[in-house]
């Protein structure tokens, strides 16, 4: 996580021309759910915050200074975001707020045709 509260950020995308004042890290999704939740009342050209810091820094497990079960909650919400832009649904933009504390932001697309999948599932695992 970023040192300390970022200052007021204005987040623009090119394509909605809409702009989000970013005022608190409240703003911010924290699980899959919220994401879920705030992707399934968005229209196109929303804007979703879903991580503050450095996120190939705080998904490391060695780098990390989040505990194992937020580290956990953050892969899980990072790699969704990835399988959703993957699929159409989104883009995944990231903003530099100050030394080493970045906006990760997903920018929410036009719907993809009735035949592609609404929420991608994760791989299945294989017994061992």
């Amino acid at each position: 996580m970023c040192r300390e509260e970022p200052a007021q950020m204005r987040i623009e995308h090119p394509a909605s021309h809409a702009v989000l004042p970013f005022t608190s890290r409240f703003d911010v999704v924290r699980n899959e759910n919220q994401l879920h939740d705030r992707l399934a009342n968005a229209v196109p050209g929303t804007t979703i915050v879903y991580h503050i810091g450095i996120l190939a820094r705080d998904r490391d497990r060695l780098a990390t200074t989040l505990t194992p079960e937020q580290r956990d909650e953050l892969n899980a919400l990072a790699s969704r975001a990835w399988r959703l832009a993957s699929a159409g649904w989104a883009d995944l933009l990231q903003r530099r707020l100050g030394e080493e504390c970045f906006a990760y932001l997903l920018i929410v697309r036009k719907r993809p045709r009735r035949n592609a999948v609404f929420f991608p599932a994760p791989p299945l695992r294989q017994a061992a």
